[in-house]
């Protein structure tokens, strides 16, 4: 800007800037034209609608073409298996029409080579057609399917058998119980007939020996009622003044001495063989006793174990105060318990301690 020294020169009037405002050379624009000489426009120019299709044709053009694959039909496995089985049939033929084809190259004519060389080529094209309709893919996703199926088959039947072998085991044990518990009612049942039959063999034995002390007693009544009598009379008749022997009255004597002796020592031994009989019955009731007791305690106790072990699990601690911490399953499984509580008994199993009442 300095060095221009016609900067200020080219500044005129008021203008407020520095460009050249110096009025141009005006020239009135020509009059339109008559209608009738209006230019058409040129038939080139597309329309609206060939513009857009020829838009779309474009788009169309550009977009990634999309390979079409050939959807094969799906065939089954069997129907798989036999086109292959043809298939290598079809093979072993072509292969031996090949070898023929070879060892009589010399002698065939043209024509014949031609045709046997066609027929192979119609062959080989049906085949290759044959092995375009197996779809690899699908036949390997069919096949794991079969394979699925056939595994998932066998372990049903598995599970099945072990169901049923299950089963049969359950009946088994069943069974094994029932005839148990069969054997023990009949073992009761001829246990008691014989307790019955040897209580009443006692009785008899008992009573026989009762008749018999009853009998000795009786007779030695009558010996002592015989010496008074003899007595009596030896009295009556030394009364009157009849003649009596003293020898022979010391004889009978001695012959009732005898025998009430004999009697007594029979008496003896049947009150000794009653006191016997007496405490061999009371013995054997004893021990029946005892041993209904044992049974009936030994069977309390199974079934209070059963009933722990259904309640409480295998735990051998005592259940009431070894819960392991977890109060929430101790809270579950007395409610559980609660269930078979029966009004007619105690609402708290044996051994628990009893709370005592409010005052």
């Amino acid at each position: 800007m300095s060095n221009n020294h016609h900067f200020y020169n080219n500044f005129h009037g008021n203008h407020h800037t520095f460009q050249d405002f110096r009025p141009p050379n005006l020239v009135p624009p020509p009059p339109p034209p008559p209608a009738m000489f209006i230019v058409p426009p040129p038939s080139h120019v597309p329309s609206i609608e060939t513009f857009d299709k020829e838009c779309v044709k474009d788009i169309e053009r550009r977009l990634p073409k999309v390979s079409t694959k050939k959807v094969n039909k799906s065939i089954s496995i069997s129907e798989v298996r036999d086109k292959l089985r043809y298939l290598l049939l079809g093979l072993n033929d072509l292969m031996n029409q090949e070898k023929a084809l070879t060892d009589k190259v010399d002698s065939l004519s043209d024509e014949e080579w031609r045709s046997g060389l066609e027929e192979i080529k119609q062959k080989q094209s049906f085949m290759k057609e044959s092995l375009s309709e197996i779809d690899v893919d699908t036949l390997k996703k069919t096949l794991a399917k079969r394979t699925a199926k056939r595994l998932r088959l066998k372990r049903s039947n598995i599970e099945r058998k072990r169901a049923k072998e299950e089963r049969i085991k359950e009946l088994e044990e069943k069974s094994r119980k029932i005839d148990e518990n069969l054997q023990k009612i009949k073992d009761a049942v001829i246990k008691s007939k014989e307790e019955e039959e040897a209580k009443l063999q006692a009785d008899i034995v008992l009573k026989e020996v009762l008749r018999k002390k009853h009998n000795a007693k009786k007779c030695i009544n009558k010996l002592d009622s015989l010496k008074k009598l003899r007595k009596a009379r030896m009295n009556t008749a030394k009364g009157r003044g009849e003649n009596v022997l003293e020898k022979e009255a010391e004889e009978f004597d001695g012959k009732m001495d005898k025998l009430k002796l004999l009697w007594a020592q029979k008496l003896l031994s049947y009150e000794k063989e009653e006191e016997d009989l007496r405490a061999k019955l009371k013995q054997d009731s004893d021990v029946q006793r005892a041993a209904r007791e044992s049974e009936m305690e030994k069977e309390m106790t199974s079934n209070l174990k059963k009933w722990r072990k259904a309640l409480f699990g295998d735990s051998s601690a005592v259940p009431q105060v070894d819960f392991k911490g977890d109060i929430a399953r101790f809270v579950s499984v007395r409610c559980k318990w609660d269930q078979y509580v029966d009004d007619a008994g105690t609402p708290l199993p044996v051994g628990w301690v009893v709370p005592s009442k409010p005052l």
